[in-house]
Formats: C-alpha cells, sequence, structure tokens
C-alpha cells in the first residue's frame, strides 16, 4: 500500500469499532499482526493440528534433527505456542510477538544453524481445550508468515479444524495442507496401495475445499513424518504387519514401492521449500501477500458480518427523495398549496399596498404635482389603513391561512413524520435517529412558508417598483408641471393683454395699464385653480396607471403555479426530515466504500511466484 496511506489494519479495526456502535451490534474479532511481520527479515511458520497428529515428528523432520526434547508437551497435546529457532534469531522474533500481551510463549533458541532465518512454532492442538487453544492460534496466526496444517488419514475433514482455519488468515500461496502418518495407513491398510494414496488424495482435496472455497492450487502433501526416506518407510510398513523386513515385503510389489516414493518425495518437496528461508526480497513478498489477503478477507468478513450494503438498501427505499415526496404529496397536495397561496397573497390587502407604493414611486419624479398627490395619498393611507410594502415576515392572520379543510398544520406534519417512521421501522432505534420533533418542523414550515410567499410577491412587484424613467423623461417630468405652473397665471395673461393692445391700437401706457390688471390677484388666483385641476388630472393619470400596473401584477400572482412555493416548502421540510437519516447514511456508506476498497484492493500485492514456489504441490 502506498506509503502516505493508514496502516490497513488499523483502519478496519476503527471501521469495525464504529460499525459495531452505530449498529449497535458486538464487534468482530479481527485477527492482526500482519503489519507487523513486515518490520524483520524473519520466515516464521506455524504447525496447527489436532493431538497425536505428529506435529512434533514434523518439527524435528523439516529442522534436521531432534529440536524438540522427548517428552516435551507430549502426551496430553500442545497447550502453549512453543517456537524453535536459532539463537540468533531470537531476539528479532520476541519483538514480532511484543504485542501478544498474556499469550505464554515457549522459546526453544537451539535449533541447528541450517534453520537460520526460519522459525516453527508448535501451535495449541484442536483437540484439547479446544475454545481456549482456537483463540491462542488466532492471536498468534496474523504475525506468522505461513500455516502448516497437519492432520491424519483418520482426522481428515475435521469440521470444527476446519472452521477455525478459516479464520487464519494468510495467503493461499504460504498455506500447506498436511496428512501425516501415511506409513501406518499403507501399513494397516487392505487395500491397494495406490487406492490407499487415491483416497487419502481426494480425502485431502475435500479438506482443502472446505477450507479454502474458491481458493487457488492447493498445496497439500502426504508424508511420512517419522520416517522419511523410502527404507525407513517399508521398514515401518514391514513392522506394522509384522514381518521381519521389507525384503520381503517389497518382492513383487512395485505398486507398494512407487507409493512409498510418493510420499517420501512429497516430504522432500514441503522440506527442500521451508529449511532454507528465502530472499529478504521474497520474504517480503510472500508477507506482503499475507496482509493483502488478511485485509481483503477480514473486510468480506465484515461486510458479511453487519451487512451494511442491506441496511443502505433498506434506507434509500424507505427514506428515499421518491419515497418522502409521496408522503408530502399526500399529506400537502397541490390544492393546499393553492389555498395556501390565495389566503397569504389577500388581493385587497396586497392591492391598497402595491397601487399606493408604486403610485408614490412614480409621483416622485413629478416636480411640483406633490402639492396635489401627497395631501390625496396621505387620505387614502389614513381612511384605508394602507401600509407600506413590508419586507418577509408573517402576514395578519397568516397563522391561519395554513389550516386547510378542516385540517392543521400540525396534523400535516406529523402525517409525513408518521409515514417515515413507519417506513423506517426497527432502523431508527437500530441506528439511533432521532426524528425531527413535530412542532419544530410545523413552526418551520410556517416561517418558510411566510418567507416564500413575500419572496413570491416582491418577484412580481419588484420589477414594476424598480423602474425608472430615464434621464429625458426625468427631465421631462421636472418642466412640463413648471411650465404649466408659469403659463397659465402668468405667461398667458401677460401675452393675452400685449396682443390685445397691438390689436386694438393702444397707446403704451394703456397697454401697461392691460397687462397689469391681467396679473390682478383675481386673475392669477382663478389660473392657479385652473393649474392645480391640471395637475389633479396628471395626478389621476399617474395613478390609474399605478392601478392598471397593480392589477396586471395581481394577475400574474394569481395566476402563478403553485409548484412556486410549493416544491420549495416541501423540499425544506422533507430536507429537514431527511438530515437525521443522510448523516447517518452518509457515515455507513463511507464506511461501507471503505471496506469495499478494502475487499478488493491487492494491498501492495507484487506477488512473482516466490511464495508459490516455494510451498507447492507441484512436485508431490
Amino acid at each position: 500500500m502506498n506509503g502516505e496511506r493508514r496502516n490497513p489494519e488499523t483502519v478496519l479495526s476503527s471501521v469495525n469499532r464504529r460499525l459495531a456502535e452505530l449498529l449497535r451490534e458486538e464487534p468482530l474479532t479481527l485477527t492482526t499482526g500482519g503489519s507487523r511481520t513486515l518490520e524483520d527479515p524473519l520466515w516464521v511458520w506455524g504447525i496447527v493440528g489436532g493431538k497425536d497428529v505428529g506435529k512434533t515428528t514434523l518439527i524435528n523432520a523439516l529442522a534436521g534433527g531432534d529440536v524438540v526434547e522427548p517428552g516435551v508437551e507430549i502426551g496430553e497435546g500442545t497447550f502453549r505456542p512453543s517456537v524453535y529457532l536459532t539463537e540468533a534469531d531470537l531476539t528479532a522474533l520476541q519483538a514480532r510477538f511484543a504485542d501478544l500481551a498474556g499469550l505464554s510463549i515457549i522459546y526453544h533458541p537451539d535449533a541447528p544453524p541450517s534453520m537460520h532465518g526460519l522459525a516453527l512454532v508448535d501451535l495449541p492442538d484442536f483437540d484439547s481445550l479446544f475454545a481456549d487453544h482456537a483463540e491462542q492460534v488466532r492471536r498468534i496466526a496474523g504475525v506468522l508468515d505461513g500455516i502448516i496444517w497437519v492432520t491424519t488419514p483418520k482426522k481428515v475433514g475435521d469440521l470444527r479444524a476446519i472452521r477455525e482455519i478459516q479464520r487464519v488468515l494468510k495467503s493461499r500461496t504460504n498455506f500447506a495442507y498436511v496428512v501425516n502418518k501415511m506409513d501406518w495407513v499403507l501399513a494397516q491398510s487392505d487395500r491397494p496401495p495406490r487406492e490407499e494414496l487415491e483416497r487419502a488424495t481426494a480425502a485431502l482435496r475435500a479438506q482443502v475445499a472446505e477450507c479454502d472455497p474458491g481458493g487457488g492450487e492447493p498445496r497439500s502433501f502426504l508424508i511420512s513424518g517419522k520416517y522419511r526416506t523410502p527404507k525407513d518407510i517399508l521398514n515401518a510398513i514391514a513392522r506394522g504387519r509384522d514381518m521381519p523386513d521389507a525384503t520381503s515385503l517389497i518382492e513383487g510389489n512395485g505398486e507398494l514401492r512407487e507409493a512409498v516414493r510418493t510420499v517420501a518425495n512429497n516430504f522432500e518437496s514441503l522440506r527442500r521449500r521451508l529449511t532454507t528461508a528465502p530472499t529478504a526480497e521474497a520474504a517480503a513478498a510472500n508477507k506482503r501477500a499475507n496482509l493483502g489477503y488478511q485485509i481483503r478477507a477480514q473486510a468480506g468478513q465484515l461486510l458479511d458480518h453487519y451487512r451494511p450494503t442491506a441496511i443502505l438498501d433498506r434506507l434509500d427505499r424507505a427514506a428515499g427523495a421518491e419515497e418522502l415526496e409521496e408522503l408530502a404529496t399526500r399529506f400537502f397536495p397541490p390544492v393546499y398549496h393553492n389555498g395556501l397561496i390565495q389566503r397569504l397573497n389577500a388581493d385587497r390587502r396586497l392591492f391598497a399596498e402595491w397601487s399606493t407604493t408604486l403610485f408614490k414611486n412614480r409621483i416622485a419624479y413629478w416636480s411640483l404635482l406633490g402639492i396635489v398627490a401627497w395631501p390625496i395619498a396621505l387620505v387614502g393611507a389614513v381612511l384605508g389603513g394602507v401600509r407600506m410594502l413590508r419586507p418577509a415576515g408573517a402576514n395578519a392572520g397568516a397563522e391561519d391561512a395554513f389550516r386547510f379543510d378542516g385540517i392543521a398544520l400540525e396534523d400535516r406534519v406529523e402525517g409525513v413524520l408518521a409515514g417515515v417512521r413507519a417506513r423506517l421501522a426497527g432502523l431508527l432505534e437500530k441506528l439511533t435517529i432521532q426524528l425531527p420533533d413535530e412542532s419544530e418542523l410545523t413552526a418551520r414550515f410556517r416561517a418558510d412558508a411566510s418567507l416564500l410567499a413575500d419572496e413570491h410577491r416582491r418577484a412580481v412587484i419588484e420589477p414594476l417598483m424598480e423602474r425608472r424613467p430615464g434621464a429625458f423623461g426625468r427631465f421631462l417630468r421636472w418642466l412640463i408641471p413648471v411650465l404649466i405652473l408659469l403659463w397659465f397665471p402668468f405667461v398667458q395673461p401677460v401675452l393675452a393683454g400685449l396682443m390685445t393692445a397691438l390689436v386694438g391700437g393702444m397707446s403704451k401706457g394703456e397697454a401697461a395699464s392691460l397687462v397689469i390688471h391681467t396679473l390682478s390677484a383675481t386673475k392669477i388666483l382663478s389660473a392657479l385653480v385652473v393649474v392645480l385641476l391640471i395637475y389633479a388630472a396628471m395626478v389621476g393619470i399617474v395613478y390609474s396607471r399605478a392601478v392598471r400596473d397593480t392589477f396586471a401584477a395581481l394577475e400574474r400572482l394569481r395566476n402563478a403555479s403553485a409548484e412556486t412555493i410549493a416544491e420549495p416548502m416541501t423540499a425544506a421540510l422533507l430536507a429537514a426530515v431527511r438530515k437525521p437519516v443522510d448523516r447517518v447514511r452518509a457515515e455507513l456508506a463511507d464506511l461501507t466504500a471503505t471496506l469495499r476498497q478494502f475487499a478488493g484492493d491487492a494491498v501492495d500485492d507484487p506477488n512473482d511466484g516466490t511464495a508459490e514456489r516455494r510451498v507447492s504441490g507441484d512436485e508431490s
């Protein structure tokens, strides 16, 4: 694995612990230690099997000498892990086993120098104190580099042993299956030797298939650990048949000689691959293969144990977007939203507000018209109780707007919550998901609806409110009232007097007297009345246009689709309901993705065939 990534064993342990907490289950017991094997170049193999399968004789045979002292844990079986290695390798192996707190391990550092770099661990048997011994094997198995499973023709297919072997996580290139005591079988059987070998091979193959279903080519051996050479095996068979020696036994019995040669070759093949430790590069490759197998297998075990994918699927089916929208539509149908919009958007109030505000905005660009407009607007505001258009917020009487067809808003929200609880029955308690309270959702729905209604209204009226005349239009609106004010009281009377004087041939004095008469207070006041009437007409035109635009805006508001407010409100309600579910689902999905990644991750396993060559039955 990439050096920047965390230790995969640490990640799996963390995922295991978190899934147990999240799903309220007991955490799965994981075998760890594969990462620690990468820290030294040792090649450490464990010998596992039942009582009296010949583990001791096999260890002596592999070591090339009597490294197991006579009488050491013989008779009642192996109770504690016993390690056979050279003294030079003792410190490194003890460092590897340092984290196995509470596990009593016996070290025998007096193996021959030929075993330098190789350590053989006699593991507790699977017969005596089965549960305690199996736990010891599981604990130490994580820091081993390979496993030799020893059985006998009598014990091939022991289901208890098979179940435990399935929990010993090693790459199958670093796993050997051995049937020992084949000399005894050949001595006691009445069947032809070839048939006996075929029977034992078939039984071993079935055992391997049970132990490692779907695994690669098995590394299996039929051996005689106590008698390794053909001659010794034949003599043992002769003694088993109460014959003085092997001479008369093999006369005319080529099939027996061939069977004995096969058994001897099987052992030699196993010994040759285990007694010489591999190179540092080869050992590292095999250890990474073990770690990769361990991580993949345990990630798969966690997926099978917690079944997070099934829980995610159920969450999606029960609280998916379509499912929740169906619930929301049932309790908040389109007719409810249409009615709600109509009740929140009171036409009479909106007409008074919008027309008055729009009129004030537009009349402000006309000079002098305010003399007429503002008193009229003030009187209208007082009489109609009109208020300026308000920002987002609750409207008068809006609380009653949420009750429809005799059903309160609280009951509709509770209906949605009850539907979600029914769909997630069992999962809410299992995953400790706390849905929001009905009162909280109701208050949020009211606020959101009022806010959205106000935003909807502003979206309709604000384009009109923000409409501004251009520079030339503003100039005309300033100029025209000023010209009207000057024309009727002053300009028009003066021009009329001058024209009369010119046409009538008056003297200058008479003409001046006539002009002065036309500018009398009475005449000016009369003209100002005309100006005010014209101003009133202009104000009426501005107001009528404001009313026209207000009616058009109200029509657009009435004809707007309920979806413009229904979708955001429903989405906000469902988002609040889904939030605690989504939080748990997101974490569960992340943990599941991590396990799936590990289950298919090679964990930096550049297996170049070294393990294949070191432990193989091809030459059997």
